[in-house]
C-alpha cells in the first residue's frame, strides 16, 4: 500500500520492535496463498481484527484481509514471486516479513506483535481518527504503551505524561493536575481535548478535565496517545491545542483479574481492580469490570508563608490566619464494559461508569470544595469494517460542593457556604466512514458530529441564565490522504461547525505534507486552522463570586455570551468628564443613577444637615478654638446664614475618577473610559509547523517540531470590569464652591469679616468640620454598572467580573526529544520545549489603551531527562529530572509569579513472576529531595511523595 505502510523490517528484531515466528512451509494444494495467526508477543493471545496486507517489491498493494475471531488470516495471492507481508494492529508495532511464493505454494506465516520499542512504528488513531503509523501521522505525536503507564507509581494515570514533550502539567493537589499542551494553562482547565475510548472525558457543562475521576486507571490503560497542535479539522471545537487519548484494554486481548494496592506518604491508600473475560458459545462476547478507591491527606496552606496567607484569607468567611480548606481527599470509580463481536472487524461495545471525589480544587472564581462531586457516563460504539459510529452521554452531579469564601448565608447563627448545584449533561453522536482506493494510494474519511450541552445548575451557577443556557453544536468533516509518490503523501482536510450561541459557521482546514526519504525517517510540514467555542461558564455564568472586604458590595461573575453595554447619558457628559451613568452607593439614594462624581449642592446640603445638628454650645467652642470669638447667639446666626435658605448657594460638580478594583492588591487601577463587552466570539488559532522524526543507527529516535501560532479572539479568564467612582478632589472642590457661596451672601460675608475671617477660611473650616462625613479619596461613592447587571434603585450596586476576547496573540515554539536504547536493559530519554513568550501585555495583544494582559500560565522553557534500567532478574530502576522555568500566572483570582524548580523522581520495581506468577512490586518517589515548591498560584506548596504498590495479575 505504498507509503501507507512504511518499511520497518526485520533489522529491528534486536530492538524488540517486533517478533516474527518461524515460517512453516505447507505443500501446495491450490493457488498461492499465505495464512497464519497474529498474536500478542508478551501474552500469547491472538489479535482478532489485525490488518494483514501483501505488497509486491514495488510496494504496490496485492491483497489484504483482517484476522478473524481466532486471530487467523488467509490471503490468496494471484501470482508467484517475491512479496512482503505487513501486519498492523492499533497500539502495536507494525511488523513486516519478506516472502517468496512459487506457483501453487501455500505458506504459513505467524506474527507475534509487541507494544515495546520506539513510538516510531506504533499504529495510532488520535492524529487522523483512523489507523496509521506514528511516523506517517500528519501531526506531532507521542505514544505511551501499557507498560509505560502501569510502571508509573502515582495517584493517577495522567502522571505518566509528566515527562512527555510539550506537556505542561501543574500539580495543584494530591491528585489534581492541570494539563495542557504547549501552554495556556488555567485553574480548572479544559484546554486539552481529552478522550477515553473515543469519548470526550471532560466534565460536561463545566468543560473541565477532572483526571481524578476519569476511568483511566493504570492497570486498565492500554496506551495513551498525545497529539500536539491543533486538531479542529477532524475533532471540531476546542481542539486548538492538542489531543490526549486514553485507550483502555479490551477484554478479548486482556482477559483475567488484576488487583493493585498502594500506600504512601500523606496517609495515601489506594486500590484498583480489574476483571475481564470472554464468554458465549462462539467466544464472541467480552466483558470487563473495573474499579478504584483512593484516599489521602492534601497538602496544606502555610499561614507563615506570604503567598499562602493571601490565599487563606481569600478562602475564609471571617478574618483569621488558619486555612479552612478541607484536607481530606477521597475518590471512588466503578466502570463496566460489554463487547459483542459479530465479525473479524465488527463489534458493538457498551461502556458505563460512575465516579465521585472529595477534594479542594482551584476554579476560575475561587477554591472549590468538591464534596462527593459525581460524574457518570454511558457509551454505545459500533465498529463495522470501515464504518464507526457512537453515541454517549456524560453527566455531572455536584453533591454538596461549594466555593470557599463566597456566597454565604446565616444558618442557625453560624455562617455556612451555599451549596452549588451542577447536573449538567452532554449528549454526543458521531459517525465516520473510512474509504480506500487506488490500491491504498488514496483514502478518504467522512464524518459527522452532533453535540448538545445542557447545563442544569438550579440557579446556583448560571443564575438568571438558567432557562436559556443550552449549547448545540453540529459538525461535518472530510479528510483526503494521497500517496503522491513512495516517499511523499499529502493530507487535505476540512471541517465545518455551527454553534447556536455564537451562531457562526466555522471552517477548519488542514494541509499536511509528509516526506519519508528512507525507512525510519519522516519530514512533516503542516498548516492547521482551529477554533475553540466559549464554554458554558464563559457564556452563561451568573454567580456571586465574593464580597468587597469591609462592605456589603457583592462581586458577581457573569458570562458574556450576549455581551454587556454601559449606560450612557449625553447630559452627564456636559456636567462631568464622562457620560457614563453611575449607580449611587449613598444609603439615602442607593441604586439611583447619577453622573460619575458628586453634585456639590447635594453634598453641601448633606454637610449642612450635619453641621446644624451639632449643639450650639459645642459649635461655639469649636469656633472659639479656631480663633473666632463668638458667643452662642452669634453662632446660631452664622449657622442660619450658612443654609441655602439663609442665602448661601453652593453649585458645581466634583468630577469622579473611575477605578477598577484589583483583586490582588485590593487597590483601584484607574481608567479614563470603558469599552462595551462584546458578545464572545469563537477563538481562532492558525498554526504552521515543521517536524522531523527519525531513527538513527537503529538506536536513537530523534523528534524536532517547530511551530508558529497566531490566536485571535482568545477568551481570557474572568477579569474585573465594573469600576468604582472615586472623588479625590471633593473636599477642595466643595471648599471652593462654598467660599464662592459665602462670598455671594453679603450678610454672611460681612459678619465673618467683623471677626477677621475670609470666605475661603470659613469654607475650609466648615468643610473640615465634616470630617469623616465626606468621602475621602479612597472611598467609592458609586459604581458604573452595565445595563444588563444593574440590580436597580434601592439595591446595592455590584461589581462584575466577566470574560472578554483578546485581540490577537502570536508566538512560536520548539519541541525536541531524543530516545536512546543503549542495550536491552538500558534506555535513556531527554526533551525540551521553548516558547517565545510567556506574558503578553496590551500592546502585544493589539489592545493598546487598555489594561488587558494575558499569561501563558506555563513556562517558556522546560526540559526533562531520565533513564530506565531493567535487569534480567526482573528488577528495574528509573529516574527522571524535570526543570520548569519561572513564569507569571494570570488565572482569575490566582495572580502572581511562579518560581522555577527542578525535581528528581525515582522508582524501583521488581517483577516476581519467577517466584509468584503475576506478582509485581513497585516503589515511586516524586520529588525525592523534598524540595518545597509551588506549581500554580493558589495551590499549596508540594513536597516529596513516596508510594509503594503491589500488583497481582491472574490470567
Amino acid at each position: 500500500m505504498n507509503r501507507l505502510f512504511a518499511r520497518i523490517t526485520s533489522k529491528y528484531l534486536g530492538l524488540g520492535v517486533l517478533i516474527v515466528l518461524p515460517c512453516i512451509l505447507v505443500p501446495s494444494v491450490s493457488a498461492q496463498s499465505v495464512s497464519g495467526t497474529v498474536s500478542d508477543a508478551a501474552g500469547g493471545y491472538t489479535l482478532p481484527g489485525a490488518t494483514v496486507v501483501v505488497i509486491n517489491v514495488s510496494r504496490e498493494y496485492i491483497a489484504g484481509v483482517a484476522t478473524d475471531a481466532d486471530g487467523a488470516y488467509t490471503l490468496e495471492v494471484g501470482a508467484s514471486g517475491s512479496f512482503s507481508v505487513i501486519v498492523r494492529f492499533v497500539g502495536y508495532q507494525e511488523a513486516e516479513q519478506s516472502i517468496t511464493l512459487s506457483s501453487g505454494q501455500s505458506l504459513t506465516l505467524d506474527f507475534a506483535l509487541t507494544q515495546r520499542g520506539f513510538e516510531l512504528n506504533t499504529v495510532v488513531v488520535a492524529a487522523s481518527r483512523r489507523q496509521e503509523k506514528a511516523l506517517d501521522a500528519p501531526a506531532s505525536i507521542s505514544v505511551l504503551n501499557a507498560d509505560d503507564v502501569a510502571g508509573n507509581v502515582g495517584t493517577s494515570s495522567i502522571e505518566a505524561l509528566r515527562t512527555i514533550t510539550g506537556v505542561d502539567m501543574a500539580q495543584t493537589g494530591i491528585d489534581r493536575r492541570e494539563v495542557v499542551l504547549r501552554g495556556f494553562n488555567n485553574a480548572f482547565s479544559g484546554a486539552a481535548y481529552v478522550l477515553t475510548d473515543y469519548r470526550q472525558a471532560a466534565a460536561p457543562s463545566l468543560n473541565v478535565n477532572l483526571y481524578s475521576i476519569m476511568p483511566n486507571m493504570n492497570i486498565d490503560v492500554d496506551r495513551i496517545e498525545v497529539v500536539r497542535g491543533p486538531g479542529s479539522a477532524l475533532y471540531g471545537a476546542g481542539v486548538d491545542a492538542g489531543v490526549i487519548h486514553f485507550i483502555s484494554k479490551d477484554p478479548f486481548r486482556h482477559p483475567g483479574t488484576t488487583i493493585s494496592v498502594s500506600g504512601g506518604e500523606r496517609s495515601l491508600f489506594g486500590v484498583q481492580f480489574r476483571h475481564a473475560g470472554v464468554t458465549g458459545a462462539n467466544k464472541n462476547v467480552g466483558y470487563k469490570i473495573t474499579g478504584m478507591y483512593g484516599q489521602a491527606n492534601e497538602w496544606e496552606l502555610d499561614p507563615e508563608n506570604a503567598e499562602d496567607a493571601i490565599q487563606i484569607q481569600q478562602d475564609r468567611l471571617t478574618v483569621g490566619t488558619e486555612s479552612v480548606r478541607d484536607t481530606d481527599y477521597e475518590k471512588l470509580n466503578v466502570n463496566g464494559t460489554l463487547e459483542y463481536r459479530f465479525g473479524p472487524n465488527r463489534a458493538l461495545i457498551v461502556n458505563a461508569g460512575h465516579s465521585e471525589f472529595t477534594s479542594s480544587v482551584l476554579s476560575g472564581i475561587g477554591t472549590l470544595q468538591a464534596n462527593g462531586f459525581g460524574y457518570s457516563y454511558g457509551q454505545l460504539r459500533l465498529k463495522m469494517d470501515n464504518f464507526f459510529a457512537q453515541v454517549y452521554i456524560n453527566k455531572n452531579s455536584a453533591g454538596n460542593s461549594f466555593v470557599y469564601g463566597l456566597d454565604i448565608s446565616p444558618v442557625g447563627g453560624d455562617l455556612e457556604h451555599d451549596i452549588v448545584t451542577d447536573k449538567g449533561i452532554l449528549y454526543n453522536a458521531q459517525a465516520q466512514y473510512d474509504a480506500t482506493f487506488a490500491n491504498g494510494r488514496q483514502s478518504f474519511i467522512f464524518g459527522v458530529d452532533l453535540e448538545f450541552t445542557r447545563p442544569d445548575t438550579e440557579g446556583t451557577i448560571n443564575g438568571r441564565n438558567e432557562d436559556h443556557d443550552d449549547i448545540s453544536e453540529y459538525g461535518a468533516y472530510i479528510q483526503s490522504t494521497s500517496q503522491l509518490t513512495q516517499q511523499l503523501s499529502l493530507t487535505l482536510a476540512a471541517r465545518g461547525d455551527y454553534n447556536n450561541v455564537q451562531e457562526d459557521l466555522t471552517i477548519s482546514p488542514r494541509v499536511a505534507l509528509v516526506f519519508s526519504p528512507s525507512s525510519g525517517h519522516s519530514l512533516r510540514v503542516t498548516y492547521n486552522r482551529a477554533f475553540s467555542s466559549p464554554t458554558s461558564n464563559s457564556n452563561f455564568l451568573d454567580i456571586v463570586a465574593g464580597v468587597v472586604p469591609g462592605s456589603d458590595i457583592l462581586i458577581r461573575g457573569r458570562g458574556s455570551g450576549s455581551g454587556f453595554s454601559w449606560d450612557r447619558n449625553p447630559a452627564f457628559g456636559a456636567i462631568t468628564n464622562t457620560d457614563l451613568v453611575a449607580t449611587s452607593l449613598n444609603p439615602a439614594a442607593l441604586g439611583v443613577p447619577t453622573p460619575a462624581g458628586l453634585p456639590l449642592d447635594a453634598t453641601y446640603a448633606s454637610l449642612y444637615a450635619g453641621l446644624a445638628a451639632i449643639p450650639t454650645a459645642q459649635l461655639t467652642a469649636i469656633l472659639n478654638a479656631n480663633g473666632i470669638p463668638v458667643n452662642d447667639g452669634q453662632t446660631a446666626a452664622l449657622v442660619a446664614l450658612l443654609s441655602p435658605a439663609g442665602g448661601t448657594t453652593v453649585t458645581g460638580f466634583s468630577d469622579g475618577l473611575l477605578g477598577v478594583l484589583n483583586l490582588t492588591t485590593l487597590q483601584p487601577d484607574f481608567v479614563n473610559d470603558l469599552e462595551d463587552i462584546a458578545p464572545l466570539a469563537l477563538a481562532i488559532s492558525t498554526t504552521f509547523e515543521v517536524g522531523y522524526k527519525g531513527l538513527l543507527n537503529d538506536q536513537v529516535l530523534v523528534a524536532i517540531d517547530a511551530y508558529y501560532t497566531r490566536k485571535k479572539n482568545f477568551v481570557g479568564p474572568l477579569i474585573m470590569e465594573t469600576p468604582f467612582v472615586f472623588v479625590p478632589t471633593l473636599a477642595s472642590d466643595l471648599t471652593a464652591a462654598l467660599a464662592s457661596g459665602i462670598e455671594g451672601n453679603a450678610p454672611l460675608a460681612g459678619t465673618l469679616a467683623l471677626f477677621g475671617v475670609s470666605p475661603q477660611a470659613a469654607a475650609g473650616l466648615i468643610v473640615g468640620l465634616a470630617g469623616d462625613a465626606l468621602p475621602d479619596a479612597s472611598t467609592p461613592v458609586a459604581i458604573v454598572q452595565p445595563i444588563e447587571n444593574n440590580p436597580g434603585v434601592g439595591q446595592t450596586p455590584e461589581l462584575m467580573l466577566s470574560y472578554r476576547n483578546f485581540g490577537e496573540v502570536d508566538f512560536f515554539g520548539v519541541d525536541a526529544s531524543v530516545q536512546v536504547i543503549v542495550s536491552d536493559e538500558l534506555s535513556l530519554f531527554g526533551n525540551f520545549s521553548v516558547v517565545s513568550d510567556d506574558f503578553f501585555d496590551a500592546e502585544e495583544l493589539n489592545e493598546e489603551g487598555t489594561d488587558l494582559e494575558l499569561a501563558l500560565n506555563a513556562p517558556a522553557t522546560k526540559f526533562r531527562a531520565g533513564f530506565k534500567y531493567t535487569m534480567p532478574s526482573g528488577l528495574s530502576f528509573n529516574a527522571a529530572g524535570r526543570y520548569t522555568d519561572e513564569f507569571p500566572i494570570l488565572s482569575g483570582p490566582y495572580v502572581g509569579t511562579l518560581e522555577s524548580y527542578f525535581l528528581v523522581d525515582v522508582g524501583v520495581g521488581y517483577d516476581l513472576n519467577q517466584y509468584a506468577p503475576g506478582l509485581r512490586i513497585d516503589i515511586g518517589v516524586s520529588n525525592v529531595t523534598d524540595d518545597l515548591h509551588r506549581e500554580f498560584i493558589g495551590a499549596p506548596q508540594l513536597g516529596r511523595m513516596a508510594i509503594a504498590r503491589v500488583t497481582y495479575n491472574v490470567r
